[in-house]
């Protein structure tokens, strides 16, 4: 199995290269040989070579930069999507899909592949979260830090009420989820590998210390 790590060295503000490792562990434990290459900025992307394709998180600066690499392989990357590989984003990257990302007065246009958009806000949305997921019977935790706001037309996430999160489209999943995503969330992870994997009977694996970590935030968080 190939995994994409599309710019690395640029897209990696957070320790966002915990969930590549954490989903090559957690395949290899399934008996998959699992490969990752780490692209940066100038390499030539095959997309089609790729089962599971991941995006960090960054500046803002940065993502403008990586923005403007990635509007070559726009239709690559629409049509990996609509196929149904795998994409993570975390983070601001999230926001490279939509059709555009407005600043104040200044609209950029993103790669115009999903049905949403991205509006700054003056203030940062910094939060601790404990959210429902459309993927899984558990809650998702994380941390949150960000400007931009997603308004979606496509399915949510994660949500709270009211509140929407995130985006889902075939196997594309964007969230502003900061950090090592799967590895703080043990459960999902499970259901993320059955979904790669496309089986529910899979090898049990330990998640122990995981798990332990994961309730403890859970109960903080309540």
């Amino acid at each position: 199995m190939n995994i994409g790590y599309i710019y690395y060295d640029l897209l990696n503000l957070y320790g966002d290269d915990g969930n590549i490792k954490a989903l090559k562990y957690r395949l290899s434990n399934q008996g998959i040989n699992v490969n990752i290459d780490y692209i940066s900025l100038g390499d030539i992307i095959n997309f089609a070579k790729y089962d599971i394709v991941y995006f960090g998180s960054s500046t803002d600066d940065n993502l403008l930069i990586a923005l403007n690499y990635l509007k070559d392989y726009k239709d690559d990357i629409k049509r990996y999507i609509d196929s149904n590989k795998f994409l993570l984003a975390t983070g601001n990257s999230v926001e490279l899909f939509g059709k555009y990302i407005q600043k104040g007065e200044e609209k950029i246009e993103a790669l115009d592949i999903l049905n949403y958009y991205t509006v700054y806000n003056e203030s940062r949305i910094v939060n601790d979260i404990n959210y429902s997921c459309t993927m899984s019977k558990n809650n998702i935790i994380g941390f949150e830090n960000h400007r931009g706001q997603i308004i979606s037309k496509e399915k949510n996430f994660l949500y709270k009420g009211d509140n929407k999160y995130g985006v889902i489209h075939n196997n594309f999943i964007g969230t502003y989820l900061l950090g090592p995503m799967l590895i703080r969330n043990p459960y999902f992870m499970e259901d993320y590998i059955k979904r790669i994997l496309n089986k529910e009977d899979i090898k049990e694996d330990n998640y122990n210390l995981e798990i332990e970590a994961y309730k403890k935030a859970v109960e903080l968080l309540s």
